[in-house]
């Protein structure tokens, strides 16, 4: 009877220090990451998520817009419009041949309301813009062959964003091949045939294709839209082109950068690059 009554108390001996010893652990790898955060806070005090870059980029943007709005068209800026035989005027902050420092004053404003060093926010806005200039231009994605496990992943998610959001229906919609007219409609899997998407114009170029592209920083309803690749290599930024044949539609807006569109069109994956986009685009409206 003592036998027994000695291995309980050391049996629940045993458990008390296993359970303290895992809580010690625990409770040093909790200080451990909280001292790495404040210690990376220390050195430094000027990081700027990068959801923040993008508001303050989309600002920016807006706010250069607004003080070039006496131009008709101002360098660096698209009109939203053809001029001439389908040339569109500048499209673009992104497209300019000189990329040089961005407006000090604008700057400023920006650095002021989020509390942040000047040159530390126009570096991260310069880079960001780098990032969605490669990105639209799709520099770092040619001859780039995505692996397979990545493919089954990207096809399996897509399997299930088809059975989670159904095709549009209604005026706005396009009966017919919706693919016609993409230059690379080969490489577009459909997940709706009609689906439409708002959100700010973050950056545009027109494509040697003659493709008008832009990149839309969606509103929350509509994240669904976009996969992992949209935010590994698109900086979580939905793709959008509208083909020449469109172009000319009275229902097509060709947006300037820091505009608020409503966009419809085949929402599709291109499976050499693994994201999402609207693509093509049949109804561009400024909100």
């Amino acid at each position: 009877m003592d036998f027994c009554k000695r291995y309980r108390n050391l049996t629940r001996y045993f458990l008390i220090s296993i359970l303290s010893l895992s809580l010690v652990i625990s409770c040093t790898v909790t200080s451990n990451t909280l001292l790495m955060q404040i210690f990376a806070q220390v050195n430094d005090p000027l990081q700027i998520s990068n959801d923040q870059v993008k508001d303050n980029y989309l600002l920016y943007i807006k706010e250069v817009a607004k003080k070039s709005s006496d131009s008709e068209c101002q360098q660096g800026l698209g009109v939203g419009v053809l001029q001439g035989d389908d040339i569109i005027c500048n499209p673009g902050l992104g497209n300019l041949e000189d990329k040089t420092i961005l407006d000090d004053d604008v700057v400023g404003k920006l650095s002021e309301n989020i509390d942040k060093d000047k040159q530390v926010l126009a570096d991260k806005l310069e880079k960001l813009r780098e990032r969605m200039e490669k990105a639209i231009s799709e520099e770092e994605e040619e001859g780039i062959i995505l692996p397979e496990d990545v493919r089954k992943k990207i096809d399996a998610d897509d399997i299930k964003a088809m059975e989670d959001h159904k095709t549009k229906e209604g005026e706005e919609c396009r009966g017919g091949d919706v693919l016609d007219g993409a230059s690379n409609a080969n490489d577009l899997k459909v997940l709706a045939e009609c689906q439409d998407a708002i959100g700010d114009v973050m950056h545009t170029k027109k494509m040697d294709d003659g493709d008008y592209k832009f990149l839309l920083k969606l509103d929350d309803q509509y994240q669904f839209l976009i996969n992992d690749h949209n935010d590994e290599k698109t900086d979580g930024l939905l793709v959008v082109e509208v083909v020449p044949k469109d172009q000319d539609l009275q229902n097509i807006y060709l947006p300037e950068e820091g505009d608020k569109v409503h966009v419809w069109g085949a929402w599709v994956t291109d499976e050499p690059k693994g994201w999402h986009e609207i693509h093509p685009t049949w109804q561009v409206v400024k909100q």
